[in-house]
């Protein structure tokens, strides 16, 4: 319904231009860190394999420049965000993620820049559900494209926003069991659940 309330003119655009270039920031600097953090822990030896998760989250505080700055806005934000709870599960991995897999002797391929925020090499516009004209050469990126058109934000909900958390978890899982130890021969092809 807010969608449809919403009409694209240049102050709108500008709008629009802006949060999708800090967003664009925020997704570069996110992968900056990540591929940090992938390269010291390969480098450093100390886990033969880990999952890394990179996040991209809307700010948690409220929009300063929001042209509404009730206490009402400001708690809906909250719980739009999903500081407060998890009001829209489809949010709780953020604006996009990515999750890499490393084993000892197997790099993973780190998406380039492109790839994280066009899903291609090239430099695309992902303005499919917005005036085409007025967006045409705006580059919208795809985590804008998530968060309108899957995560269902209303095109209100982005155009103040400028601040951005990052989440980045390594998950590494190893066994302390000895090297010599037994394993259990589970024969799964042989009925004996009466034994």
């Amino acid at each position: 319904m807010l969608n449809k309330m919403f009409v694209m003119d240049e102050e709108s655009k500008n709008l629009l231009s802006d949060f999708n270039e800090a967003l664009k920031a925020q997704m570069i600097e996110m992968r900056k860190r990540a591929l940090s953090i992938y390269a010291s822990n390969v480098n450093s030896g100390l886990l033969s394999s880990f999952t890394l998760k990179g996040r991209c989250f809307m700010g948690y505080e409220y929009s300063k420049i929001h042209p509404v700055q009730t206490m009402r806005a400001k708690k809906m934000w909250a719980v739009l965000n999903g500081s407060l709870a998890d009001y829209m599960p489809l949010y709780m991995d953020g604006v996009d993620i990515f999750e890499l897999d490393y084993s000892e002797g197997n790099d993973c391929d780190f998406p380039s820049e492109n790839q994280l925020l066009y899903l291609d090499e090239k430099i695309d516009n992902w303005n499919d559900e917005l005036d085409q004209e007025m967006t045409k050469d705006m580059h919208l990126i795809h985590p804008f494209h998530n968060l309108y058109s899957h995560l269902d934000f209303s095109i209100f909900d982005l155009l103040w926003v400028r601040d951005f958390n990052i989440e980045l978890s390594l998950e590494s899982n190893f066994s302390t069991y000895p090297e010599d130890y037994p394993n259990d021969d589970l024969d799964w092809s042989r009925y004996d659940f009466d034994d």
